[in-house]
């Protein structure tokens, strides 16, 4: 499974399984912020061992960035001069907290991160872009909460 951006596919994989419903979703941005477009990724695991990894597998020339994390997110944000793409979803604390389960967030390099979830659960990442900015208004749309449309 793969949502398509301007600078190449984000991929995801699970491993053993879970449902997933893959869906647009409206950005909570600040207005000053270029448009956003944002896909959310809703992962459903009842059981137990669930992996699921996103990452972009393809990029447009001259890419750069990395590891961006905040506040109750995990993310990498990655850009050229023509867009900035992020990914990103809940952090270790944030899956405790909302979700009551004692999971781990890992960058696997700075294109990838994986979210192992030892029980039961409901994963959402979000894969955002816009064009370039200063502070890539992408990263604030998969952080922000967004409405599922």
């Amino acid at each position: 499974m793969h949502i398509d951006t301007p600078l190449g596919p984000v991929t995801f994989a699970v491993e053993p399984g879970a449902d997933v419903a893959v869906q647009r979703a409206e950005p909570q941005v600040p207005g000053h912020f270029p448009a956003v477009t944002l896909w959310t990724a809703t992962f459903t695991a009842d059981q137990t061992g669930v992996t699921v990894t996103a990452g972009l597998t393809a990029t447009a020339s001259d890419v750069t960035g990395g590891p961006s994390s905040g506040e109750w997110l995990d993310a990498v944000t990655l850009e050229n001069g023509e867009a900035a793409v992020s990914i990103g979803g809940p952090d270790e604390d944030r899956l405790r907290e909302e979700s009551g389960v004692e999971g781990s967030v890992e960058y696997v390099d700075d294109r990838t991160i994986t979210w192992r979830l030892p029980s039961a659960a409901e994963l959402t990442i979000a894969v955002a872009w816009s064009e370039p900015t200063e502070h890539p208004a992408s990263w604030f749309a998969v952080g922000l909460p967004f409405e599922k449309r």
